[in-house]
């Protein structure tokens, strides 16, 4: 069961808008690209969530930008231009069916480099159509399983815990290399104090 009346299709939204926004705070669009709109957080305890979230991504984010492998299959789907980026995305970051708090990460901040790279193209179909799929992805393949593992606010202590077999090689096909996987294990492993934090607080 989801923590406590916490809303995690609410935060899960806003995780991914969040990461689209960091993303394309050093760019300036040229066309109408316009972010999908997501319910704001009133309750101050989510909003903490979120933002811690959202430096757990920061964190991951700077090792896959070093993996050129990574870059080369973002590059490779940017390319097509077409409707069918955000299902091949999805057919290799979960390209053996299973679900796991890294995987859902790395996919949250795929669509978020997707995302720049439509705006640098001034492509604001496609960047509107890579967003709302995801959203779309989020809610009916996704939120379900964040629940059944307790919220999102098990993510940052079940991230910490993965061991490099529990992230598997086959993520976005295999582009998670060793190196990185335990340097994605490390860099989130501050998050440990963050549930306590944020179950001490009120």
């Amino acid at each position: 069961m989801s923590n406590d009346g916490t809303p995690d299709d609410q935060i899960g939204e806003a995780l991914l808008i969040r990461v689209v926004k960091d993303q394309m705070v050093n760019i300036t669009p040229e066309g109408k690209f316009c972010l999908p709109e997501v319910q704001p957080l009133h309750n101050a305890q989510h909003r903490k969530l979120l933002d811690e979230l959202a430096k757990s991504v920061r964190v991951i984010g700077d090792q896959l930008n070093h993996e050129q492998n990574f870059n080369n299959q973002i590059d490779g789907l940017a390319c097509q231009c077409d409707k069918t980026i955000f299902s091949k995305l999805v057919e290799g970051v979960f390209s053996d069916g299973t679900i796991n708090w890294g995987r859902i990460i790395v996919l949250f901040y795929a669509v978020g480099k997707l995302a720049v790279k439509m705006v640098l193209a001034n492509l604001p179909t496609h960047f509107s159509e890579i967003l709302e799929s995801c959203l779309d992805y989020f809610r009916t393949k996704l939120l379900g399983w964040i629940r059944s593992m307790g919220g999102w606010i098990s993510s940052i202590s079940a991230m910490t815990q993965f061991s490099i077999e529990h992230i598997s090689a086959s993520s976005f096909c295999g582009i998670l290399s060793v190196e990185n996987l335990f340097a994605f294990v490390c860099g989130v492993t501050l998050g440990s104090v963050i549930v306590w934090k944020l179950s001490r607080s009120s």
